[in-house]
């Protein structure tokens, strides 16, 4: 990746280094080294400057938002001056991601780091002129940003920026390569693996915008999406009612956390902001990285992962087979039982490990019938939410570092609202999607009057509505990213690229340790 950047030039040198002993970091989510105005590098800027335009005196955002090396040097004096950053204890590197996990080192005297090999790689020239490719041209703009004495090291010669296009042999290629660097670093079919395997989050130690002590700027959000997505206060949607308007609708919701941003937060909580994150890499600074206390036994991160490993694919298959036409002009009455079953299959591969049969359910009528759906539902909902929030639900008082890790926790406190959601859904359009069965489809008849197929035909469309709507809440669009087919070995789909110049779908940068 960063040959991709960087590389190409007279003097393009490769230094590889190793940690000699676990090291303390600080973290930026959120794709904090994605170079943009999307709003990638907004928590480093809120928390350097107190803004997201950079120090005061630049001539433009956009120029500043470039220069990565006095930002870099800003977060290490910054560490510096706080007195965190004492070599082997305290904070000494930054870590962002951009087509990659990359860490900015502020101390290469530091014991904690040792050199493996440092030589020159850059190639020999073409002996004919080139003609350069059109995003080539694009890129000759974008490399004058970097023309700067600060990327000189100490026994290093400074980069010649002035790049002979014409006879370099691989530019085209090194960007062919960065994007392909992308999409095996992260692909949509599990983005849980791109965490970086050398890198171990303390969940418990983050600090974020979301968290409910940022009323007015999560206030100013929520005002926003209501403008930009025509919403009403209860979170119904005004508007024209038409099946593509409705789709445009839900793929706006899906993708409403890329348009978050920071800019307008005042300035009481930014000062907090500043002071919540530098209470917290002080707390971190004076923590032994090879012990944990009770509050990082748990992991945030791999719960998130869990969930979104056992649903995301399975909630887009149930909306597709809710979606199909069961009753089509002209079919058989056979064929829609069969599609049916292949639609209760997959619900009730859901509902399984939550859902206990009445030996009665049958048989039963009326009143009795319904009060048995109702605690059929009501402890499936139960099971459901008590397999991922067993804290919450179990009988007995939890643990101090149960409760301290959990409970008490912002993100715990968003997982269980995510959870709540699911569970209520997929609860409910799997019991709904039994009693279908067992009233249309559980006996040899296979006739359909044309009552029975409205009421089938309105109840579906009822319950991919709703759990088309949960998709869109939940807002897990790169994991819904794909092809249909599957692509040559020479093609590459750098759709994080797209992601995170102008289309960003990741989750908003938050500044985490």
């Amino acid at each position: 990746m960063a040959y991709g950047i960087m590389g190409s030039t007279r003097n393009t040198f490769l230094s590889t280094y190793q940690t000699t002993q676990p090291v303390k970091c600080w973290y930026f989510d959120g794709a904090s080294g994605a170079l943009g105005e999307n709003g990638t590098m907004d928590t480093q800027m809120l928390f350097l400057y107190g803004n997201t335009t950079g120090p005061p005196g630049q001539n433009s955002s956009a120029q500043f938002l470039w220069d990565e090396y006095a930002r870099a040097q800003n977060l290490c004096d910054w560490l510096q001056e706080h007195g965190l950053d004492a070599p082997g204890q305290g904070i000494e590197g930054i870590v962002r991601m951009s087509a990659g996990f990359e860490l900015i080192w502020c101390n290469f005297s530091s014991p904690s780091l040792r050199l493996v090999s440092r030589f020159n790689v850059s190639v020999p020239l073409l002996g004919y002129n080139r003609i350069p490719t059109s995003m080539e041209d694009s890129q000759q703009s974008d490399r004058t940003l970097f023309a700067t004495e600060q990327g000189k090291g100490e026994d290093l010669p400074a980069p010649e920026w002035e790049i002979d296009w014409e006879h370099e042999p691989f530019i085209a290629s090194q960007q062919w390569d960065w994007f392909t660097s992308t999409s095996r670093t992260y692909s949509s079919e599990d983005l849980a693996s791109s965490r970086e395997p050398s890198i171990r989050l303390l969940d418990a130690d983050l600090v974020s915008l979301y968290s409910s002590e940022y009323q007015q700027h999560l206030l100013s959000l929520v005002e926003r999406e209501r403008e930009h997505l025509n919403l009403t206060m209860p979170g119904s949607r005004h508007g024209d009612a038409s099946q593509k308007s409705r789709r445009d609708a839900m793929q706006q919701l899906m993708r409403r956390r890329s348009r978050h941003r920071v800019g307008d937060i005042n300035s009481q909580e930014i000062a907090r902001f500043r002071r919540n994150m530098e209470q917290l890499v002080a707390r971190v600074v004076n923590k032994n990285p090879h012990e944990d206390d009770g509050e990082h036994n748990f992991s945030w991160s791999h719960m998130c992962d869990m969930i979104v490993k056992n649903f995301a694919k399975r909630l887009v298959q149930l909306q597709r087979l809710l979606q199909q036409d069961f009753i089509g002009d002209g079919e058989r009455p056979a064929t829609t039982k069969r599609r049916f079953a292949l639609l209760r299959e997959r619900a009730h591969a859901l509902l399984m490990p939550f859902f206990e049969y009445s030996l009665d359910l049958e048989t039963a009528s009326g009143t009795k019938q319904q009060q048995q759906q109702s605690r059929q539902a009501h402890a499936s909902l139960d099971r459901c939410k008590r397999w991922y929030l067993a804290w919450r639900t179990h009988k007995e008082a939890p643990t101090a570092e149960l409760k301290g890790s959990l409970g008490q926790h912002f993100v715990g406190h968003a997982i269980e609202e995510v959870i709540d959601g699911i569970c209520s859904i997929l609860v409910g359009a799997g019991i709904s999607i039994e009693k279908t069965w067992l009233r249309e489809f559980n006996h040899e008849s296979n006739r359909f009057d044309d009552e029975q197929q409205q009421r089938l035909r309105e109840e579906m469309r009822m319950w991919h509505d709703k759990v088309e709507e949960l998709t869109a809440w939940l807002g897990w669009a790169p994991h819904w990213m794909g092809c249909d087919r599957l692509c040559a070995w020479d093609v590459r789909n750098p759709s994080y690229m797209s992601l995170i110049h102008g289309q960003r779908e990741l989750t908003p940068p938050l500044g985490r340790m």
